[in-house]
């Protein structure tokens, strides 16, 4: 019998899976893509494409990741009923934009081990914005190891 993982561990565990899946699903559309290319225009190769297009999305999911994990705003404005704005402070709740529920895409990663052996609940696990953040630079380094570690280039 294998002894409990602590709450950070399966957190740590969901992130990482939740990446490998989102590198493994761009890889695929990438590899299709590829495969268009090289069908259409007679040309080209595959692996390129693939590595592109995990850069480009890498690139992108980094910058809307980021702009997720921006806490909670500190105060409100309201508009008074004389035009003039009312600033109230609002109580920190250390939340960021984005909500905690669980997608289609979450539940069937929640289904793969160890994740299924180890698995959180929801509001347990971490934001879908840090998740989107782990996963970008899982796709960037897979981009990454493609060109450098594997010699795909143009």
């Amino acid at each position: 019998m294998t002894a409990p993982l602590s709450r950070r561990l399966r957190r740590l565990l969901d992130a990482v899976m939740y990446g490998l899946a989102v590198t493994a699903v761009m890889f695929v559309v990438g590899a299709a893509l590829g495969l268009g290319f090289v069908l259409v225009f007679g040309g080209g190769d595959v692996l390129i494409t693939v590595k592109f297009w995990l850069f480009l999305v890498g690139i992108l999911m980094f910058g809307y990741s980021t702009f997720q994990l921006r806490p909670s705003r500190p105060w409100k404005t309201e508009e008074g009923e004389d035009g003039k704005l009312k600033v109230t402070r609002t109580e920190p709740k250390g939340e960021v934009v984005g909500a905690r529920e669980e997608t289609t895409f979450q539940a069937t990663i929640q289904r793969i081990p160890p994740l299924s052996w180890y698995s959180l609940p929801p509001d347990q696990r971490w934001s879908v914005g840090a998740k989107l953040f782990v996963a970008s630079l899982v796709v960037l380094l897979t981009s990454f190891t493609m060109e450098f570690v594997f010699g795909v280039r143009v």
